[in-house]
């Protein structure tokens, strides 16, 4: 396999396919921005899914890496992410081969979920299109080194190149051009890059916006699956947000660890906040587990009173979490 720069999957706890590329690639150029992982830097959003886009889930996002690249926590990283249309359909992959194995470049290329990767959640189910990283090709084997998630976690994979094409002509970016989708995107990077450090100043600032979001962030009309025999795709889409969530709180157990290691708070603070974030990660990981019953069930009706209140009762404790940094700032 010939690289164009060997990583290690980042898995301390997982994002998106997106930003966990991103802090793959950082953490490989400069290890230090583990830290800036663990940010509190997110908010919490609804998306309607692929497959209906009426139907909304919430889930989480990280400021700006998609709105305002120059104040994205890791654009001194990433410099800037470069379109890429292939110019000769066709024979596309010769263009990718090039950049790949000359170029030394890594690629993002938009592919359809349905044909991708066999332990995908989306795999011969529904259509679903989304980036994946590219680092490697073997010219004898004519596989391709991929990195993205499947029910295993987010890890490494060999990629024929025939499912590489079918998954590429089948994705939006091809089928629906006037979208305006690149087709890829390579990446460029700082020529000198600082190492991170972790400000117990930002957290705080960040602090003070999750109170007054999540004050405001309603659950209205999210969950609510229309009757289908597609039932268990809907419960799909939704795990695909809630395990984002829980996730999340994942990385806020490993800020809130590295703020009393590096002595930016105190150990009775860093305690109080642990023990509360502890509850409001088992408390997404229960919501989870009532999505997945379902799937094992022959009763297809999701309770959405009980649901909306349990995940209430969660956003106000996260409330209460994230207020405890800013009574301990006074």
């Amino acid at each position: 396999m010939q690289y164009s720069i060997p990583l290690t999957p980042y898995n301390d706890f997982w994002m998106n396919c997106i930003l966990n590329s991103h802090y793959t690639i950082a953490n490989q150029l400069e290890p230090s921005y583990k830290y800036a992982s663990y940010m509190n830097d997110y908010s919490y959003k609804t998306w309607g899914a692929a497959i209906d886009c009426t139907f909304m889930t919430p889930t989480i996002e990280v400021l700006d890496y998609s709105t305002n690249w120059d104040n994205y926590i890791l654009s001194k990283v990433i410099v800037k992410e470069e379109p890429i249309f292939f110019k000769d359909m066709d024979h596309f992959v010769e263009e990718l081969k090039e950049i790949i194995l000359e170029k030394k470049q890594l690629v993002k290329i938009h592919v359809d979920l349905f044909y991708w990767l066999p332990k995908n959640i989306a795999w011969e189910k529904f259509h679903m299109s989304h980036y994946s990283i590219i680092n490697g090709y073997n010219p004898e084997t004519n596989m391709y080194a991929v990195l993205d998630d499947d029910i295993e976690g987010y890890r490494t994979h060999e990629v024929p190149e025939e499912r590489l094409i079918r998954s590429f002509m089948n994705s939006t970016a091809v089928t629906t051009p006037a979208s305006g989708e690149p087709h890829a995107f390579t990446y460029q990077f700082s020529d000198e890059i600082e190492p991170y450090k972790l400000s117990i100043q930002d957290v705080r600032r960040n602090a003070e916006r999750l109170v007054e979001e999540l004050s405001l962030f309603s659950l209205d009309g999210l969950w609510n699956i229309p009757e289908t025999d597609q039932f268990d795709d809907y419960i799909s889409i939704s795990l695909i947000g809630i395990n984002i969530i829980e996730n999340r709180h994942l990385g806020n157990r490993y800020l809130i660890q590295s703020l009393v290691e590096l002595g930016q708070i105190d150990e009775a603070l860093g305690k109080e906040m642990s023990r509360d974030n502890k509850r409001i990660q088992q408390g997404w990981k229960a919501i989870k587990q009532i999505f997945i019953n379902k799937t094992l069930s022959d009763d297809k009706q999701l309770n959405l009173n009980l649901i909306h209140a349990k995940a209430k009762e969660l956003l106000e404790m996260e409330k209460g979490m994230w207020s405890l940094t800013l009574a301990a700032a006074k």
